[in-house]
């Protein structure tokens, strides 16, 4: 399957929104290939569970610090964790995004 980024499409956080944006453009500006998730979606209640039970990072955002869930976007590549919005961007910073996405062989 490849990478996938668990997103929302509903979220009423800007915040939330403007990083799963970002997420999009930089992976559309890279030519990475990924699967975009909408977890609010009834049809994905599946991976919408499946996010929430492997996320290691939980994403906290300025309106909600210490989330109980995690907060889209999650990024993972397969099943794999590969990180939260503040881990793809540092690593994005860093020229090591191809690493983060687990995309290296």
């Amino acid at each position: 399957m490849g990478v996938k980024v668990y997103f929302s499409s509903t979220s009423a956080d800007i915040e939330v929104k403007q990083r799963q944006k970002r997420v999009f453009q930089i992976l559309d500006a890279k030519n990475v290939k990924y699967k975009a998730i909408d977890i609010t979606q009834d049809e994905n209640k599946t991976e919408k569970e499946f996010m929430q039970n492997n996320a290691k990072n939980f994403g906290a955002t300025s309106i909600e610090p210490t989330p109980i869930h995690p907060v889209p976007p999650q990024i993972f590549n397969d099943d794999g964790y590969c990180g939260d919005y503040e881990q793809f961007e540092m690593a994005n910073e860093n020229s090591e995004l191809k690493e983060f996405l687990k995309l290296t062989s």
